[in-house]
């Protein structure tokens, strides 16, 4: 009987390793930066994708606009009156204090008209006369290349735009599909 119940009990441990099988492997690679700043950008918001649509060839005519589009660049953990070193115009390292403003810079290719920049992003495919138009919340134009100011508080915070396709004026608008690519960059003061 003792043989019966120790024969059992090997089968059984034999038996349960076989049904552990490896169902496969893999590998998590975990990345980011440090960062100087008062505010960290949340994780996924460093790069987005912002779709406008499909806009009637007509819309964009004469200068036209497709409707705006909300996209936002969201910020974490934000320290108001945070403390950095820095440099003063002496070259001396001095301990400094921002004031809790943010400027967002876009760059990229400016769509250019006749010699005359438009301030919007130059759109890349098969369609054309047109480009990106960035704006406030409120909708008011950001210039490529140029920077918009907004204030942030303690904690988090979202810093809010919109973006729409508008037609160049003078510019031939050909059907098809688009694509343009703004970075942004943040300063603190």
């Amino acid at each position: 009987m003792k043989k019966l119940v120790i024969a059992t009990m090997v089968f059984g441990a034999m038996s349960a390793s076989a049904l552990a099988v490896d169902a496969g492997t893999g590998k998590v690679h975990f990345s980011g930066s440090i960062i100087t700043a008062p505010c960290s950008i949340a994780p996924g918001d460093e790069n987005q994708e912002v779709p406008l649509g499909q806009i009637s060839n007509t819309t964009l005519e004469s200068g036209g606009m497709s409707s705006a589009q909300p996209f936002a660049i969201k910020l974490e953990g934000c320290t108001l009156n945070a403390k950095y070193k820095g440099t003063n115009e002496d070259g001396e390292e001095v301990e400094l204090t921002y004031n809790n403003t943010v400027n967002v810079k876009f760059t990229g290719t400016e769509w250019v008209n006749s010699g005359n920049n438009t301030g919007l992003i130059q759109i890349t495919g098969d369609g054309q006369g047109a480009g990106v138009k960035l704006m406030t919340v409120s909708g008011n134009k950001i210039d490529l290349n140029s920077s918009t100011t907004q204030n942030f508080v303690a904690g988090d915070n979202s810093l809010r735009f919109q973006a729409a396709l508008q037609g160049v004026s003078g510019a031939q608008v050909n059907p098809g599909k688009f694509e343009a690519t703004t970075n942004f960059v943040l300063s603190y003061n």
